[in-house]
């Protein structure tokens, strides 16, 4: 199968020298012989993507949760004395500070969080975003957890036993009675959720026609669920009964999975388990009618996809994370995306952790949030659809540039002492960089799966998560830097936006219209653990292969 995003796999191929074997290969590609071929838009795509939606769901219930549940209350009196309308939180937190001990506050508050239940506000409330990065180390764990699971047990079970452990844990979250047991039970709901979020994506990907990556990851994402979520948080009005809701949404994408779903052809190939594979595709294949593509060859061709796996990575070979590292041009991608995805992680969710700081409502600030981010996502990848010259990077950078740019008003504002006036713009401008990461999440993930070969794709993808849940982690301590200046926290995610933008850039390639990279580099463009060059026998004669690697 042709690979032509991985240039490993371009030096492998020994070209013919005499023109008929030349003009065979060029009407090759006419012809069906890789797994990409097989993948064409239809019925079961479309309930891929329901499957999908129906596991994205829980996820932003799960990870957006404390939005709501670690919400700080505004204090409007302590001890009869009663604060300015105008002053923001922190300032009144400064003015409490003054006062010393603030023996019967009075809040007020949007949501009954575990802050009003505990009473936790001002400089106590930082107790609760500690919670948040406990919480987060579950989502961290989960990922890495769960990506060898998925590499080893298949897409399909791995994503099952994350969608069951959520269900379990939201259950156990409702019977905490203090911040310790709140914050063990969640950090159990965040392991499974971190497992959920390093599969689906890479199942996606294994799944959709090369075309239609971009606008489907862009139409199918957390964006338009975060309205729905704001629904139910406002439906909800206190954790616990928020805590059940997102227990009995874990349902749906359980049953829909197990009884619609199949697992990933491209596992099985890679897993050799060609009889599988070929029940699998064939299934896939006629729910969407489109029987015309199981051609003589069809099991022919799989068998030799597995051939060209085992003659490029032996048998033996046990892919691990070190193996992500093993080529400069793998470490690189390695390192350039687990940064974007930490980057955008301390940005993303140290606005949504404070969003409470926030004029205006949270659940319409985060109705407004989402609503931004599908309005870019559908236009981004409806752009990708039509254009040719709009690429992963484009849509990565110009999301980066708009942070940059709405930031730089927000520090502006504080710098000039206009944050009082201008507080509506301020709220909108965070609004909007918050929006535009949601873009950069999904070309980081396109990416990565479009470089990242098919032994170590979920590996990668769950390193990546490791990174990106280190980002969660650190997110909401960004805000503890406003006690220096309010803006300081502002003037960091810039920076960190301009290291992301430059680095995309100048040091990743453009993988639009490439197909996935099925195989790993030769082991003698590996830089360290190589070993000694291993000799597969493969039954199949050598032009047959030579014919799949062209």
């Amino acid at each position: 199968m042709s690979s032509t995003s991985s240039n490993s796999s371009e030096d492998s191929i020994n070209l013919p020298e005499n023109g008929a074997k030349l003009e065979f290969l060029e009407k090759e590609p006419e012809q069906v012989h890789g797994l990409d071929d097989y993948i064409q838009m239809g019925k079961y795509v479309l309930l891929v993507c329901l499957a999908a939606e129906l596991l994205i769901l829980p996820q932003v219930s799960s990870m957006f949760y404390m939005m709501y549940a670690g919400a700080a209350p505004r204090v409007i009196s302590c001890d009869n004395i009663v604060f300015d309308s105008l002053l923001e939180g922190k300032e009144i937190c400064f003015e409490l500070d003054k006062m010393g001990n603030c023996s019967h506050p009075e809040f007020q508050y949007q949501f009954r969080s575990i802050n009003v239940e505990y009473n936790y506000f001002c400089n106590t409330s930082k107790l609760v975003k500690n919670s948040i990065s406990v919480q987060m180390f579950g989502v961290l764990t989960g990922s890495i957890v769960f990506g060898q699971i998925s590499d080893s047990f298949g897409r399909k079970i791995g994503s099952q036993v994350a969608s069951l452990g959520m269900l379990i844990g939201w259950l156990i979250v409702v019977q905490s009675r203090n911040l310790l047991h709140f914050t063990i039970s969640r950090t159990i709901v965040g392991f499974f959720t971190g497992g959920s979020i390093s599969i689906i994506n890479v199942f996606i990907m294994e799944n959709i026609p090369k075309k239609h990556r971009m606008w489907i990851n862009m139409a199918i994402t957390w964006s338009p669920n975060m309205p729905i979520y704001s629904y139910f948080a406002w439906l909800a009005s206190d954790w616990k009964s928020l805590a059940y809701i997102n227990a009995f949404m874990c349902i749906p994408g359980i049953l829909f999975f197990q009884f619609f779903i199949h697992e990933s052809p491209r596992w099985l190939v890679t897993r050799g388990k060609i009889s599988e594979a070929v029940q699998v595709l064939q299934r896939q294949l006629k729910t969407s009618n489109q029987e015309n593509l199981i051609h003589e060859d069809f099991e022919e061709n799989l068998r030799m996809e597995y051939a060209k796996t085992q003659a490029q990575n032996t048998r033996k070979t046990k892919f691990s994370y070190y193996h992500l590292f093993v080529t400069p041009k793998l470490a690189i991608t390695t390192i350039v995306l687990a940064y974007s995805y930490c980057a955008t992680s301390i940005i993303n969710y140290g606005v949504l952790f404070n969003m409470e700081k926030l004029s205006g409502s949270i659940y319409w600030n985060s109705v407004y949030t989402g609503l931004m981010r599908y309005a870019c996502n559908l236009s981004f990848g409806y752009a990708d659809l039509k254009f040719k010259s709009i690429g992963r990077k484009f849509i990565h950078t110009s999301g980066l540039v708009i942070i940059v740019l709405s930031l730089s008003l927000v520090v502006g504002s504080y710098a000039l002492h206009l944050n009082h006036e201008m507080k509506d713009v301020i709220r909108i401008s965070i609004l909007l960089a918050s929006s535009m990461t949601s873009q950069i999440y999904i070309a980081d993930g396109i990416v990565s799966a479009e470089l990242f070969p098919t032994p170590i794709r979920t590996i990668g993808y769950a390193f990546l998560q490791l990174w990106n849940r280190v980002g969660v982690v650190l997110s909401p301590f960004i805000f503890y830097l406003a006690d220096y200046w309010l803006a300081l926290p502002f003037c960091f995610m810039i920076l960190f936006s301009l290291i992301d933008t430059f680095s995309f850039e100048c040091l990743l390639p453009e993988t639009k219209g490439r197909h996935l990279v099925e195989h790993m580099p030769p082991r003698h463009q590996w830089w360290f653990g190589a070993g000694k060059e291993e000799i597969v026998e493969v039954e199949e004669p050598d032009t047959e292969l030579a014919k799949i690697e062209a």
